[in-house]
């Protein structure tokens, strides 16, 4: 049955999605346009119900509607355009969205002996730079992000579309600054921060694994005492105007290099020389 009203009663509550606080409260939030509906699914999400718009379907999404249907087996909604535009106000509609369920880790089940890295991100505050973080955490095979403090929301509709799909492969976990201290001291892990005053280029450090990347946030970086846990402070040389990097791509930067160590050996600076 298509539903042509905005009043639906089904489609008010996907509606409400859109604020932080009942997507907290439902733990659920909506995912919208083909490509990371197909995310989704592939990446074994608990989707509840799909939505779609036939009018709105491209020849490209209504053959890959047939795929999602099959394989997510979740209900659909069919809804018209109007009504889609009512829960995607984005350009370029797809006309296929889909409400999932969060995927959240505790901080006492992340035991990173054998990954690659994570990254913590402190008070990251906008949604975009967190779903950027993710996808270039995601990029370079990471495992996923601890957010400290009062950090914005991975499952904000700007967030989601930030990470391309990201948000579905990596992993989440929340925690004050206090239980992080408390669970990098339980871990063998490296952690490294990043400050514009650190006397250390990022490129002359050796990347122990696993490795936590710790990130604070555009405005106030981190502090004294959040850098007082970290193995070793570096700093991303910048020779315009500009004081500072963005948190995304400051990020970015270091996960590859990060990255590109993983590779054959290179003559780098022992970390533990880096702190003196």
């Amino acid at each position: 049955m298509l539903i042509t009203s905005r009043a639906n009663p089904k489609i008010k509550e996907i509606r409400r999605l859109f604020t932080r606080k009942y997507r907290q409260r439902t733990g659920l939030f909506f995912v919208e346009g083909l490509q990371l509906v197909e995310e989704a699914v592939a990446m074994h999400a608990d989707i509840t119900t799909l939505v779609v718009a036939p009018e709105l379907l491209s020849e490209e999404s209504a053959k890959g509607l047939v795929s999602v249907r099959e394989r997510a087996e979740v209900p659909c909604l069919e809804v018209t355009g109007e009504v889609f535009s009512s829960i995607s106000p984005r350009d370029g509609q797809q006309g296929i969205g889909a409400v999932a369920c969060q995927r959240w880790d505790s901080l006492d089940d992340i035991g990173p002996a054998t990954d690659f890295c994570w990254v913590a991100a402190d008070q990251i505050r906008h949604p975009g730079s967190l779903g950027t973080i993710l996808r270039v955490c995601d990029a370079v095979g990471g495992e996923g992000v601890i957010l400290i403090g009062d950090a914005s929301d991975p499952y904000d509709p700007t967030a989601v579309r930030a990470s391309l799909g990201a948000v579905f492969s990596q992993r989440l976990a929340k925690a004050s600054f206090g239980e992080f201290a408390a669970w990098r001291q339980r871990q063998n892990c490296f952690v490294v921060g990043t400050s514009p005053t650190s006397s250390t280029d990022y490129r002359a450090v050796s990347y122990g694994t696993p490795a936590v990347l710790f990130m604070g946030s555009d405005r106030r970086g981190l502090s004294a005492e959040q850098q007082a846990i970290c193995d070793v402070m570096v700093r991303i040389p910048m020779v315009g105007r500009c004081d500072s990097h963005h948190v995304a791509v400051a990020t970015g930067i270091v996960l590859y290099e990060m990255f590109n160590q993983r590779g054959p050996a290179k003559n780098r600076v022992p970390h533990e020389h880096a702190l003196s």
